[in-house]
């Protein structure tokens, strides 16, 4: 593991410059703070420059207009194919109340994904990515609630691979890079992420301990075997309690992008429900946990890592140094207002149209049988330029499309065994923008008896 450690965590202090292009999965909860669009609107931006390929949007709150809204996000950036997953452990999803601005971006935009029931399962999506990915290659970011993490970690061996869901993020994942908790001097109360604290009850209502998400986050944060990095509240919003260095505040230079613009709309939607609309900009503790994860310390942060990270029953956060633990929080370095230029910069949300299209998988092949099922197999298409990327591949039985997959592997229910004629499968792949390669083909002829 000393590995993984010099590269997932000492390797952060490299330059912008220096530093591998990320392949990312946002976790997310679009509802009440406009700050999660202001994370996608950055991550559009970053992913404009290369610095990130953004593989999967997923939502962990269990509003119907949640997972539609991060379909919209996407297509307004011209990137409507990347996947977008979604929490189905609740009971029941909600409609989402109309002054949340996830409600409006739902029935106002374009969204690719046409019903909140058309979002993957979150944690078959986790897997599918993670189970065709490069070793200790993904960057997972959680600005949202632990729900889908904690899925994901207690899943077992599935149609995509034979690992658990501990097995997979510790040979797939990079880093986990979260916003919750609070450490100032290395402790902190907790305000809401990762189930709020017992002793903030008195604070706000929605700081107040709700006991499912503190055991979810505490499950994650003891058996999460990839780095794992935290922005914790007083990053982004520095006074809350004490923080010595104030509000990283940003959201008001939205106004100089046309009023249609997603962005500029829901920060503008918040606010107008809130009792007015002139003053848009708020604390960005999202934001601050997004932009350590792609860019690292470098003169923004101070990571202190290496350490262990323990959250009390109560949502007491409190980290202590322990080698090989892998375990971090993360503090301003600089003036706030220094962050916030460089934030609200990326914010403003480069709509980079791309008509590219992207190469063909390759290798295409029919690997040992699943049961009575055909399973394909093969190598990933390489297109790693600004812009666009392979979010996922398209398969076809004789020019019938099957399925849309996200990982490099496909299983049918069709079988040589029921058919006397031959068939050929089809493998296309899809890059975000949507646009689809040629394809190669594999010939399978029947099984005779």
């Amino acid at each position: 593991m000393h590995h993984r450690i010099l590269i997932a965590l000492l390797g952060f202090a490299l330059s912008q410059a220096c530093a591998a292009q990320h392949r990312v999965i946002l976790d997310t909860d679009p509802s009440s703070d406009p700050d999660d669009v202001g994370c996608m609107a950055m991550l559009h931006t970053m992913a404009s420059r290369g610095e990130c390929e953004i593989l999967a949007v997923i939502n962990s709150i269990d509003h119907k207009e949640a997972s539609l809204s991060i379909s919209a996000i996407n297509e307004f950036y011209g990137r409507g194919a990347i996947p977008v997953g979604d929490y189905k452990g609740y009971q029941t999803h909600h409609d989402a109340p109309k002054d949340l601005y996830s409600h409006m971006l739902a029935n106002e935009y374009a969204h690719p994904l046409r019903t909140h029931s058309d979002a993957i399962d979150s944690v078959e999506l986790y897997r599918e990515i993670l189970a065709s990915a490069d070793d200790e290659s993904i960057t997972i970011i959680v600005i949202g609630t632990m729900h889908n993490l904690f899925a994901l970690l207690k899943s077992d061996a599935c149609q995509y691979s034979s690992l658990s869901g501990k097995e997979l993020v510790d040979q797939k994942v990079r880093l986990v890079a979260t916003m919750g908790g609070n450490f100032i001097d290395g402790s902190g109360y907790d305000r809401t992420n990762w189930g709020g604290s017992s002793e903030l009850c008195g604070y706000t209502e929605w700081s107040c301990l709700n006991t499912e998400r503190n055991q979810m986050c505490r499950y994650v944060i003891e058996n999460c075997p990839a780095p794992f990095v935290a922005s914790g509240w007083e990053v982004g919003c520095g006074n809350y309690h004490d923080a010595n260095r104030g509000n990283v505040m940003t959201g008001q230079t939205l106004k100089s992008l046309p009023t249609d613009h997603i962005a500029r709309r829901s920060y503008e939607f918040h606010f107008a429900t809130r009792g007015g609309s002139e003053r848009i900009d708020r604390h960005s503790n999202d934001q601050c946990a997004l932009h350590y994860a792609i860019r690292g310390e470098g003169k923004n942060y101070q990571a202190f890592l290496d350490g262990d990270i323990d959250l009390t029953e109560s949502g007491e956060c409190r980290w202590s140094p322990m080698p090989n633990r892998q375990q971090g929080y993360i503090q301003k370095r600089r003036d706030p207002e220094s962050i916030a230029k460089e934030i609200e910069e990326l914010m403003l949300g480069e709509v980079t149209q791309t008509n590219s299209i992207p190469s063909d998988p390759f290798e295409l092949r029919r690997v040992r049988p699943n049961g009575k099922h055909l399973r394909l197999a093969w190598k990933p298409a390489r297109d790693e330029g600004p812009s666009s990327w392979v979010v996922g591949y398209r398969v076809y039985r004789n020019d019938e499309l099957v399925g849309i997959v996200y990982g490099t592997q496909f299983i049918d229910e069709y079988s040589p065994q029921n058919s006397t004629d031959p068939v050929t499968y089809r493998v296309t792949s899809l890059n975000a923008g949507g646009k689809e390669s040629p394809g190669i083909e594999l010939p399978i002829q029947p099984i005779r008896n």
